[in-house]
């Protein structure tokens, strides 16, 4: 009980120091948000975070493993950013997306681990907290797994549209390289990844160009993705005939495609028949539980 009551104090305590802030700001007209320290990420300078509030800080100073681009080891970090297909810029965004996280899981699992040391059952306030804190911690990272796993399924249905502009490019006798780059001007996210590979091949040698491109994967087991690759790295390498590699996986592709609608075409027949059963037995059950004197 002392413990929540401290907590909450704590908590009244920076909500009101917070809003004179606020106040201070609105009167003056001026921010006084405290800079980070820029991160360098592969050479690159990446723009500086905002230390936003007191809450943000002592996160800062109390998990900086976790919070702190500075600090934390951001190689897990980078290459899920880049099987998401960027969908934060850089690591320091993704962490102050993760301090965002995690103050409103934590505000949410305090307030209610308050309110139920109030409502007298202090046993489930704990646990309650702890659920709510491990789920603002996996939050980002969760996201930028669900965001891959759906730029993993999208890629399909990209991945036939653009082998099939490549293989009419190579068999009109396109050099691969400009193949690559016309069909990359399709968009989508393996139109995308050829893009990447066209650019990396211009300026490293054919492995290293491979591997950027793995890299950024949503799936870094895609059988069908490292296939072309492979395809891709044996025509620089050995001069291997690339069209009959791109003709056989478009038909591979098309068919995983055809499997996967019909897939979802039969999920959808078996949730209209589940619903139409329910349906009529709700039907039954409303025509048949009033004669059996069943009253709502």
């Amino acid at each position: 009980m002392k413990l929540f009551a401290f907590v909450a104090a704590l908590s009244v305590t920076i909500l009101v120091h917070e809003l004179i802030g606020l106040f201070q700001v609105l009167l003056s007209g001026r921010r006084s948000n405290v800079l980070l320290t820029p991160v360098v990420d592969d050479g690159f300078r990446l723009p500086t975070q905002r230390r936003h509030t007191i809450l943000h800080a002592i996160l800062l100073t109390v998990l900086p493993k976790r919070f702190d681009p500075n600090v934390a080891d951001t190689g897990d970090v980078m290459a899920l950013i880049r099987r998401s297909g960027y969908y934060y810029v850089n690591p320091g965004e993704f962490y102050a997306a993760a301090i965002r996280d995690f103050s409103q899981y934590l505000l949410i699992g305090g307030g209610l681990a308050v309110a139920l040391v109030i409502l007298d059952m202090p046993l489930a306030a704990l646990p309650v907290l702890a659920v709510y804190l491990v789920l603002g911690l996996r939050r980002p990272y969760t996201r930028l797994k669900r965001i891959a796993k759906k730029r993993d399924a999208a890629m399909k249905n990209n991945m036939l549209l653009g082998l099939s502009v490549l293989e009419s490019l190579l068999g009109v006798s396109t050099g691969a390289q400009q193949a690559f780059t016309q069909t990359a001007q399709i968009g989508g996210p393996f139109c995308n990844l050829l893009a990447l590979l066209s650019a990396q091949m211009t300026k490293q040698t054919p492995e290293d160009a491979i591997e950027v491109v793995k890299a950024h994967l949503p799936d870094p087991r895609d059988v069908e993705a490292n296939l072309f690759l492979a395809d891709v790295l044996a025509y620089f390498k050995e001069s291997r005939r690339i069209l009959s590699g791109v003709s056989a996986l478009r038909h591979s592709v098309h068919r995983l495609v055809l499997d996967a609608t019909e897939e979802r075409a039969a999920l959808v027949r078996q949730r209209a028949n589940l619903f139409g059963i329910l349906s009529i037995l709700g039907l039954l059950f409303a025509l048949i539980l009033p004669y059996m004197g069943v009253g709502f």
